[in-house]
């Protein structure tokens, strides 16, 4: 038999090509799986930083409905901005000051130490970070604007949100903005973004400048690290602002030992084949895990507004084929604000997973569900349910709440929790929107908190 040259047989040629190429296949789905694996793991990495920033941003900037509470309880009169200013910013390092601006003239600010140069500037006009300042006042809600250089020096991120009074002339006209202005850098302190590079992945954080329409980048740790292979980069949006997260591995694969290892031993075909079955479970098994973990809030454990959107789109085109009847609940906790100040945040939390706890089980038919829209805000999707039942359902509820008996004694509605609840139903046309259903019962909920709190109201879609 012929031979090659020191020993090899020419028949033993052939099986060993046929080797190569199978565990070269193997191997290189076992990378491919690995690859993949690791990119979930980033999108897990990316979902808790996105929960993280917008948990400490949040925090921060919602202290601008203080601000606006001061305004509108005085009917545009902040005499008292002076003895309220320093409690909002209290304990709070990474706020820089907080000021008040009619018509978006800054007129008072704390503290003015530091800050006398901002007296009189106008957010409406020209200057970094004054297009967000027109689009807070145009959204009519919270916006978070930077971060954008300040002309007392250094940078900053601000949440401004516009406040409406009561005149004689006019039920809801514009009087300014207030706002919250934070450190910047200083508040990526907080947010764990060196726990990326930590655990062997670069980042870059990112938006784009609505004064330039250019990429603006706000935290990145590449220096050493370009992007040279596969990347993951998800969309964050904090308080009607988008920012941008793009995370990668500084490693790629002939950098990991693993692989090497498996080029070596790659005969042990077997092995290698458990492998890439067992990494595909992995994928599919990790896949579903996070696709669930996504819609569920974190605070209160049941469906976010993630799910809300989604899951209403879905109700309403279902129902629109049938002419069938949708009811909408909002719901609001009353005074939550005076309970997290009475009882401290960590508190807050316990308490509003209770009050979600409270309204699942009050919910007696399978297509029905709750959802935490925001902050103390909740939604109850009724499908197939007219005016009678969602009332029924809306008594059901506030009964709940009451007979669960969580004190408040910060409350001046009652001394224990309680919950204002604005109900809507309309027939679903294939022309509405979940926006339709609850526009409107956010404008009954904001009867029923001006009628008192504790009960519900109803507006028909």
């Amino acid at each position: 038999m012929k031979r090659w040259p020191r020993g090899f047989s020419y028949i033993a040629i052939i099986p060993f090509f046929a080797s190569l190429i199978l565990c070269g296949f193997l191997i290189s789905m076992a990378i491919i799986g690995r690859a993949d694996i690791q990119k979930l793991q980033i999108e897990q990495l990316i979902l808790e930083k996105d929960i993280r920033i917008n948990e400490i941003i949040s925090r921060l900037l919602y202290k601008t409905q203080a601000l606006a509470a001061i305004v509108i309880q005085g009917n545009g009169d902040v005499k008292n901005f002076d003895q309220i200013a320093p409690i909002i910013a209290a304990d709070d390092p990474e706020i820089l000051n907080v000021l008040l601006a009619p018509d978006g003239i800054v007129s008072k600010v704390y503290p003015l130490y530091g800050n006398e140069a901002i007296i009189g500037w106008n957010l409406f006009g020209e200057g970094e970070g004054n297009v967000e300042a027109i689009a807070a006042r145009d959204s009519g809600g919270l916006l978070m604007g930077g971060p954008f250089n300040v002309i007392q020096g250094g940078q900053v991120l601000v949440g401004r949100l516009p406040v409406y009074i009561n005149t004689p002339d006019e039920a809801r006209k514009f009087w300014g903005l207030v706002s919250v202005t934070l450190k910047f850098p200083r508040i990526l302190e907080d947010m764990g973004l060196e726990t990326l590079a930590a655990r062997g992945f670069a980042y870059e954080l990112w938006r784009i400048n609505p004064d330039t329409s250019e990429k603006q980048v706000i935290s990145y740790n590449y220096e050493h690290a370009k992007p040279k292979s596969r990347f993951v980069e998800k969309q964050i949006n904090i308080l009607n602002a988008v920012w941008f997260l793009k995370v990668w591995s500084v490693y790629t694969w002939y950098n990991h030992a693993e692989n090497w290892i498996f080029i070596v031993v790659g005969f042990f075909i077997c092995f290698l084949v458990l492998f890439v079955i067992q990494n595909n479970f992995e994928l599919r098994q990790m896949k579903s895990f996070f696709e669930k973990m996504a819609e569920i809030d974190p605070v209160t454990c049941i469906y976010n507004r993630r799910y809300l959107d989604e899951n209403l789109k879905r109700v309403i085109s279902s129902l629109s084929r049938s002419d069938g009847t949708l009811s909408l609940l909002m719901i609001d906790v009353d005074l939550f604000k005076n309970y997290n100040d009475a009882y401290g945040h960590s508190k807050g939390d316990i308490c509003l997973r209770t009050i979600a706890d409270v309204l699942s089980k009050s919910l007696l038919r399978a297509d029905d569900f709750v959802t935490r829209y925001g902050g103390e805000e909740f939604v109850v999707v009724l499908p197939n349910v007219n005016e009678n039942g969602a009332c029924m359902v809306a008594d059901r509820l506030l009964d709940s709440i009451r007979n669960r008996g969580i004190p408040h004694e910060a409350s001046s509605v009652a001394n224990y929790i309680t919950i204002s609840i604005g109900v809507t139903t309309g027939t679903v046309l294939h022309t509405y929107t979940g926006d339709n259903y609850i526009q409107r019962a956010d404008k009954a909920l904001y009867m029923s908190k001006q009628n008192g709190r504790d009960k519900y109201t109803f507006l028909p879609l």
